[in-house]
């Protein structure tokens, strides 16, 4: 997913632009430190005012790490949370996360991220994997699998596919790519990696079909991707995680593929298992191919170890 600030939104807790002022979601750490600070002790308020100048670091870090830091006592820093409303450090990074409201930075993904699981490592890794059955299981259904056959049909007609990922998705692009090439299909990628994007925009004039993942609202590299697949009369095979996109109004195709939730970390392992279905549904149209490029391959990496 191509991650920007996404402005314009009046959804809960998002922050949203009113001409030149930005209206930001309730910060209950600094009211609060506002409104009862001036009854607490000066190492009370140390070790809020640290907390207030780094918001970030206080979601990683146990009462412990933060003691050292402030060079005071963990007892201290419980008391200083619990001192300004807080039920403990939980509490208060629930709090930090959501005055972060709907920032799109790494930081601020991460961020609500933490906010949600508790500090164990055991917890962080069963929300992966709760995330993953429910994209899963939507990736199951009938919908689904028809809209991947109808997908896999497109490309199956291609001389050449061209593949388009910005950012966290040009590897996923890249996987692809390099899977269909050697069952024996020629490929393009577009993800302004190994050259600018308008540079490898060139090469679309040779591509029969694009293959684009974009999650999330319209970003100016797909919709400039987009008008060039359009100019060139090339189809549009469109993967992203919802059919109500804008982008989807120009695909011929479009597959809904989830990620996790709102605001958590982007994971993409269900992305990639619907991409190598993609993969293995083309292998199997044309077996013959795939085995010819990769007996082909296969000799080209033994001569390397003669």
């Amino acid at each position: 997913m191509h991650n920007r600030p996404i402005v314009g939104t009046t959804s809960c807790g998002a922050a949203f632009r009113q001409g030149a002022a930005v209206i930001k979601p309730s910060d209950k750490l600094k009211e609060r430190i506002r409104v009862r600070g001036h009854g607490l002790s000066p190492s009370l308020m140390r070790v809020l005012e640290y907390m207030d100048a780094h918001r970030h670091e206080v979601m990683a870090m146990s009462a412990m790490e933060l003691a050292a830091a402030i060079g005071t006592s963990d007892a201290t820093v419980i008391r200083a949370v619990q001192a300004v409303g807080f039920q403990g450090l939980k509490d208060l990074r629930q709090a930090i996360a959501s005055s972060l409201g709907a920032g799109q930075t790494p930081a601020d993904t991460i961020t609500r991220t933490v906010a949600s699981i508790k500090e164990h490592s055991a917890t962080a890794v069963d929300q992966v994997f709760a995330d993953h059955r429910e994209t899963f299981a939507a990736l199951a259904t009938e919908e689904a699998r028809a809209s991947i056959l109808a997908a896999t049909e497109m490309l199956s007609s291609a001389q050449k596919i061209g593949v388009f990922g910005i950012a966290s998705t040009a590897f996923l692009a890249r996987y692809f790519a390099l899977s269909v090439n050697r069952i024996g299909r020629q490929t393009a990628v577009f993800d302004a990696c190994m050259a600018p994007l308008p540079e490898q925009l060139l090469e679309m004039r040779g591509v029969d079909v694009l293959l684009m993942l974009a999650y999330g609202k319209p970003f100016r590299e797909a919709t400039l991707t987009i008008g060039e697949a359009k100019r060139l009369k090339v189809p549009l095979v469109l993967v992203t995680d919802s059919k109500d996109t804008p982008l989807a109004r120009h695909a011929a195709v479009t597959v809904e593929v989830l990620r996790s939730h709102a605001g958590h970390v982007p994971m993409h392992a269900t992305t990639l298992v619907c991409l190598e279905a993609m993969i293995f549904a083309l292998t199997a149209q044309e077996p013959p191919r795939a085995i010819s490029t990769l007996e082909k391959l296969g000799e080209l990496r033994r001569s390397l170890c003669k």
